[in-house]
Parts: C-alpha cells; sequence; structure tokens
C-alpha cells in the first residue's frame, strides 16, 4: 500500500489566543523543545510515510521557517519528502481555504497526480504517537473506503470533539459533531484514511467541509470504518487544554520520550543552560540556552529564557527568548517568545478587580480562563518593573505596561 499524507494546517486556532496571533496553531511550542506539527510529522516518518503535504494557510511563516527543507525528519528528498501548500490563484483571483474539504480541493491536482492508492488526511495540531500502519493494514482489511481513527475520551471533553457509535462490525453507525451532551464514549480524532480514487470522486462539487460535506454521507451510507486508539493523545485546541497536556508531560515524560518513537524537531542551536549557585529547580523542564538564578516549580522554558535572582517561576511556560528580571513571580502563566518581565513584577497571583476589566491594555478576562486562572503574555510585550497583572487575563503581542 502506498500513501500520500496530507496535513492540515491552515486553522486560526482562535481558542488558542495570544498564542496564535504570530503563527499558526500548528507552529505553537510543545513541552520546551517541539512545535506541534512535530508529532503527526515524526509519526510518519516512524510509519514509513514519506510523502508528506502540508496545506497551510493562517500565518504560515514560521511553520514555514521551523520546517524549511525537512531535515531534521529526514524528509529532504529528491523524491516525495515534505511540501507546503498555499492557496493559489490559478489564473483568477486567490481564494483562502474556505474549509477543509475545500483545502483537498484546492489541491486536488497533487491528489491526481499521485501513484498512491490510499490517501491519509491529518489535522496537524494535536500531540500523539500514532504507528499509522496498523490504521493502514485495518483499513486495507476492512474493504471500506474510509477509516477514520477514534479514542475513548472522559465526558467533560465531548463538547469539543465528533462524537461516533459504531457497531459490532467496526462500521461508523453516527457522528454528532461537538455535541453539547452526549453518551457516546468515542472521539473522532481527525485522523482519516481514504482511498484515493474514492476521496476524489467526492470532492466533486461544492464541498467545503470535510467532515459534513464527505464523511458523514459515507457514514449514511455504511462506507466508514472505525480505528479505535488506544496511545498517547492530547487535545490542544484550546488555552486549558493547552495548559494541562503540557503541565501532564511534568508528571510523566515518558509520554513522548520513546527511545523507538523519538519526536524530531529542529534544534536552536544553543549551549547548555546554566544555573547558578542561588537556583532552585523542581519537577521543571529546562531547555538549553537558559540561565536560571531564582525559583522554578512545575514550570517547563523555552530554550534561551533568564529567569532572575529571586524570581519565582510556578506552573508556568515560558517561551523561548523571555526575560524575567529580579523579584518577579510568575503564577499559572503562559509567557510567548521575547518577553521582558521587568523586576518586583506580579504575573498571575492576585485575582482580577474591577479595576482590572476596564484596563484596555489587559484585554478579556473571560470565564473560562479566569475559572482556571491561566494568564495570557503575547509575544514580545514589554512588563515594566513592579507590573501586575491578574490571573485570567491577556496582554496582547507587543503591548508596553507598567
Amino acid at each position: 500500500m502506498k500513501i500520500l499524507t496530507m496535513i492540515l494546517a491552515g486553522g486560526k486556532g482562535r481558542e488558542l489566543s495570544v498564542l496564535t496571533r504570530h503563527r499558526a496553531k500548528t507552529s505553537v511550542p510543545f513541552g520546551g523543545r517541539y512545535r506541534i506539527i512535530d508529532f503527526c510529522l515524526s509519526n510518519c516518518v516512524h510509519s514509513g510515510l514519506t510523502d508528506i503535504a502540508i496545506l497551510a494557510q493562517y500565518n504560515p511563516t514560521s511553520l514555514m521557517e521551523h520546517i524549511r527543507m525537512g531535515k531534521p525528519w529526514d524528509l529532504d528528498r529528491r523524491s516525495g519528502g515534505v511540501y507546503i501548500l498555499q492557496p493559489a490563484h490559478h489564473g483568477r483571483a486567490v481564494n483562502w481555504y474556505l474549509g477543509t474539504a475545500e483545502a483537498l480541493k484546492q489541491n486536488i491536482d497533487v491528489l491526481r497526480d499521485s501513484d498512491s492508492d490510499t490517501v491519509l488526511v491529518l489535522s496537524g495540531d494535536q500531540v500523539y504517537l500514532m504507528d499509522y500502519r496498523l490504521m493502514a493494514r485495518q483499513h486495507a482489511e476492512s474493504n471500506n473506503p474510509v477509516t477514520i481513527a477514534c479514542k475513548a475520551v472522559s465526558p467533560r471533553q465531548r463538547g469539543r470533539f465528533g462524537m461516533v457509535s459504531m457497531n459490532k462490525n467496526g462500521l461508523v453507525k453516527e457522528f454528532l459533531e461537538k455535541p453539547a451532551a452526549s453518551d457516546l464514549t468515542n472521539a473522532s480524532l481527525g485522523i482519516y484514511m481514504f482511498d484515493r480514487k474514492y476521496l476524489l470522486d467526492n470532492l466533486v462539487g461544492n464541498k467545503k467541509d470535510l467532515v459534513f460535506d464527505i464523511l458523514i454521507p459515507s457514514i449514511e451510507r455504511r462506507e466508514v470504518g472505525a480505528y479505535l486508539f488506544g496511545g498517547y493523545w492530547e487535545d490542544t485546541g484550546s488555552i486549558p487544554s493547552y495548559f494541562r497536556a503540557s503541565m501532564r508531560l511534568l508528571k510523566n515524560r515518558s509520554l513522548i520520550t520513546k527511545d523507538d518513537w523519538p519526536i524530531f524537531t529542529r534544534g536552536e542551536g544553543m549551549v547548555p543552560s546554566k544555573f547558578s549557585a542561588s537556583a532552585s529547580v523542581h519537577d521543571s523542564i529546562v531547555a538549553d540556552g537558559c540561565v536560571v538564578e531564582g525559583e522554578v516549580r512545575g514550570s517547563i522554558l523555552f530554550p534561551g529564557v533568564h529567569v532572575g535572582k529571586g524570581v519565582q517561576v510556578i506552573d508556568s511556560i515560558v517561551y523561548s527568548g523571555s526575560r524575567i528580571k529580579n523579584g518577579s513571580r510568575i503564577i499559572r502563566t503562559i509567557i510567548d517568545k521575547d518577553v521582558f518581565v521587568g523586576s518586583n513584577s506580579d504575573i498571575g497571583s492576585k485575582k482580577p478587580s474591577k479595576k482590572d476589566f476596564l484596563n484596555p491594555k489587559l484585554g478579556s478576562i473571560d470565564e473560562p480562563r479566569a475559572k482556571s486562572r491561566i494568564s495570557l503574555i503575547g509575544k514580545n510585550t514589554r512588563l515594566y518593573s513592579g507590573c501586575v497583572v491578574p490571573a485570567g487575563a491577556i496582554v496582547e503581542p507587543e503591548t508596553r505596561m507598567g
């Protein structure tokens, strides 16, 4: 079986707020050294899939810079490899991808010209380890033209996913897209395997959404099988789920560090981290190039972060190149790249006041995030000495505050 892989990487990621103001959702950093796209790319390589098209659209620059020719994944090849496809004009006005099916349709020549008999369509914004060969084997043996990967999820997660049920023969018989409440236990993971000719035939006409315009009609015709996946898989599509998945790594780093299934990424090329005599680090991930002089507890530091003397970084995530000056306190906060936090600042420890809700530099303090008390600091922000940002607040990129 020869497989063409198409990774859907064009989403805006609105639920990730400031983290996707300057980057595609698939290039959001994760786990101290990775980008989210690294996981499905590494899964492909380990599964022997080396003909990979990435369908990009929204803020693709950081994604393109990260992937380049695909060398970290051994995908810089004369034949196949990884290539990025963006909306093109084809002799007329450029049309953005209007949906997942429309993204495939705009690149239908890639599907037509491929000598593959099977197409694997992936969502590029998930963190998981999967051997696609097992799914491909079931797909081939079932004779179903479509197979979708599914996994059991908890009741509180069911409103975030398409929920499916199947009969005793493994055929999907029902698909409910993000139901408010559901007794169904298995979620669709956004991982689909199609017979190539079947997909081409079903992209004809005004098809925009892969789920509603192709998948659900195929389910109604009893043409879709379910592949049950029991391995590690995390949703990172919202701030609470991204934060929860990140913090879970601190308790069990082995979730994504398998000797026989490493996750490849582009290295930063930095020197080892430096810890001063005053440093205290517990239950944390500290990447290369960091300088730690204060306390880091239950947190993730990406490359090149500087934590000054007397600083406390607790239950937080700090992206590359950010600097936190002496005496500051960071609690349950995600700090984007190249942020400066001045001395004796307090980020994320105080409840928001009525005055905070009226501060135009803090953005909205929405209920779900305020409830989880996760603060967000956008890229290239400067928070000057003594600045206070309450729990659950957003500071937009490029802000000057304090």
